[in-house]
């Protein structure tokens, strides 16, 4: 008779391993909300992915201090044309970008901001006094309106999973 042994120890520390890692994501969270941050940044340094729609002229006229920003002959003065040509769509004072903060723990990976106008410019929606004020969405953070993550915060997102889970099984 023959007999034929597996020798399956390292198959079965693997698995110890790989059990392990699933009860404790923490790990894994911390890298996931920073990647969610590093795609948050991204976005609003490139303005959208896709791009968002450019500053209403009304914005661009507030943010240049009105009627001072334009010669008697109506054109724009030279300081206001080099302010225009430096606008950032949602970083005039750079606030929303500061406040961005994450959190994680074992089971997720949280990303938002405390500021009360963060959802609105995120979302889009009606604002100011009677609804008056019709702000189109420019989502800044790596996720839509259902909750799917934008392709390059997926691939962020799944890229760490699987890293974290090649570590625990020592590949």
């Amino acid at each position: 008779m023959i007999s034929i042994t597996i020798d399956d120890r390292q198959l079965q520390a693997t698995l110890r391993h790989l059990e392990q890692a699933g009860g404790d994501l923490a790990p894994a969270m911390r890298k996931i909300a920073q990647s969610l941050l590093k795609v948050t940044e991204d976005n609003l340094a490139a303005e959208g992915r896709p791009k968002w729609e450019a500053l209403a002229e009304s914005t661009k006229l507030a943010r240049l201090g009105g009627k001072k920003a334009y010669k008697k002959n109506g054109e724009l003065k030279a300081s206001a044309q080099r302010q225009l040509n430096q606008f950032r769509i949602l970083q005039h004072t750079g606030q929303l970008a500061a406040s961005i903060s994450t959190d994680y723990d074992r089971t997720q990976a949280i990303i938002g901001s405390n500021k009360v106008y963060a959802a609105i410019q995120h979302f889009g929606g009606e604002a100011g006094r009677g609804h008056a004020v019709t702000l189109v969405a420019r989502p800044y953070l790596p996720m839509d309106a259902e909750g799917n993550l934008q392709p390059e915060a997926r691939e962020d997102v799944l890229g760490t999973v699987l890293c974290h889970l090649q570590k625990a099984a020592g590949i």
